[in-house]
């Protein structure tokens, strides 16, 4: 085999192993000067009152893609629990966190830009068979403690890329109520919203019926459907660039949501793949009302949209 052939055999060998490692990162982490500015930015007290004191893990495990916007999600979110006192935050890796003991310490979990199969080690792929099988044990293991902490009245926040965590776990589609499917737009798009739901808690972040921002816009798809989550944003589609390949045939985009699982609750926004975000006082009011809501401070209705009247938008 010339050398031109083998180097293209490792790597398509490498791209097919699963889960891959974690990425290495391209940037570290935000600034010093950048953290100023997510301080800043940040709310100064949350939008209500704990109702007890309140601890969120915040996660951030993601192998495949690797979004460098990781480290600053862990420091928003460090910053807005400790300056607010909404909560305590617990910014950890550590899967063993999801075992049924440690779990239930947490009020609600974070899933920040998290991607694939977050419970298996990042070696996975090179682990010998015997090994192997013991990971996909602690896998199914650690994946049932969570579905039941959820449903017996956990709290689940996630942010972009965490919308495709465990493509083949049917129950993590029920859990937050959708699949990734791609993202027509990618990152420094400009690109409107609009607010559903404007009298919704977790929504009251949008101080205008509509908001512009610049981010790599995602695209979802089945099992969301209107009928089982209760959207609070979608793109505006006569503000926004609709001229793109691979769109929902019903144009009906949805950027942020919430629903119930079991007694369980559960917040999603694609928002969160530039770093800029991260300073932007909306979007961070928009994290922090959907941790509590999480959390169970912020009370809110999961009635899905189509029960509440809230048509999709016309193709």
């Amino acid at each position: 085999m010339t050398r031109a052939p083998l180097c293209l055999a490792l790597l398509v060998a490498m791209s097919t192993a699963a889960p891959a490692s974690a990425a290495k990162p391209r940037r570290k982490g935000p600034t010093a000067e950048e953290i100023k500015k997510i301080e800043a930015a940040a709310p100064a007290r949350p939008r209500v009152t704990p109702k007890k004191r309140r601890k969120v893990l915040i996660f951030s495990v993601s192998y495949g893609y690797w979004h460098t916007s990781i480290p600053y999600g862990q420091r928003a979110f460090e910053i807005l629990g400790r300056k607010t006192g909404a909560y305590e935050p617990v910014v950890s890796d550590d899967q063993s966190l999801f075992e049924p003991a440690a779990l239930k310490q947490f009020d609600a979990v974070v899933f920040n830009n998290t991607n694939r199969d977050v419970f298996l080690p990042a070696d996975y792929a090179k682990l010998p068979p015997d090994k192997k099988a013991e990971a996909k044990k602690r896998e199914d293991r650690l994946k049932k403690s969570f579905a039941d902490y959820l449903a017996s009245g956990g709290g689940l926040a996630v942010t972009h890329a965490g919308v495709a965590v465990y493509r083949t776990w049917d129950e993590y589609g029920k859990i937050i109520g959708a699949r990734f499917k791609n993202h027509p737009w990618g990152s420094g798009s400009q690109i409107t919203v609009k607010i559903d739901d404007r009298s919704h808690p977790v929504a009251s972040a949008f101080p205008e019926a509509t908001f512009t921002y610049r981010d790599e816009v995602y695209q979802v798809t089945d099992p969301w459907s209107r009928d089982m989550v209760r959207v609070l944003v979608s793109i505006d589609t006569a503000r926004s660039n609709m001229n793109k390949k691979g769109l929902r045939a019903d144009r009906d985009l949805a950027i942020s949501w919430v629903k119930s699982y079991g007694k369980g609750r559960v917040f999603y926004t694609a928002i969160g793949h530039d770093h800029p975000l991260f300073w932007n006082p909306v979007v961070l009011q928009h994290y922090l009302d959907g941790v509590q809501f999480a959390c169970g401070d912020l009370e809110a209705d999961t009635t899905p949209s189509s029960k509440v009247g809230q048509d999709a938008p016309s193709k």
